[in-house]
């Protein structure tokens, strides 16, 4: 009857919950590995701002990196950090000197991102190879509200891929 339905709902969720726990505590333990690991890529007080937070960290959804230099050595460490993190909103890599190496880097990791709503590129010494990177990342985001390219060395082959791909975006 229902009080039996009831009480072996309750040990299936007890069971779940005995069997998820712990691979849902390796898979937060993994993800601060990645963390540590880029950061410790990057150095200096890039480092510092990336392991700050990381020991509190479950489900990563806004990374602000502006103003460090890290290049795109540094920018493929994060992206490397945030691949499979399929939660991110809000992505700020201002003036950092990315170039289009650390763009297709970071465009990749993105890849699998469709709720991205903000992305800060701005003074990155980015041209059309990284745009047209970041073109084919966001064709799948109907959501991005906010994304800043100022000071870049982008042309119309790198404006046309960006064009194209925020033709889905509906906000």
């Amino acid at each position: 009857g229902p009080r039996g339905s009831a009480v072996a709902l309750k040990r299936c969720n007890s069971r779940f919950k005995d069997l998820a726990t712990p691979l849902v505590a390796n898979a937060v333990e993994r993800t601060g590995e990645k963390w540590r690991n880029a950061a410790a890529k990057i150095g200096g007080g890039g480092a510092a701002k990336i392991t700050g937070g990381l020991e509190r960290n479950e489900v990563l959804t806004s990374l602000d990196v502006r103003d460090n230099e890290i290049g795109s050595t540094g920018a493929a460490a994060i992206a490397e950090a945030l691949r499979g993190n399929a939660v991110l909103t809000d992505l700020n890599l201002n003036s950092n000197q990315i170039r289009d190496e650390g763009a297709a880097a970071i465009a990749e990791a993105l890849r699998g991102n469709a709720v991205l709503k903000s992305l800060n590129l701005q003074v990155n010494n980015i041209g059309d190879e990284g745009a047209a990177a970041f073109g084919e990342a966001l064709a799948i985001n109907a959501v991005l509200k906010e994304l800043n390219l100022r000071f870049n060395n982008i042309g119309p082959t790198g404006a046309i891929a960006l064009a194209d791909a925020l033709r889905v975006n509906g906000v």
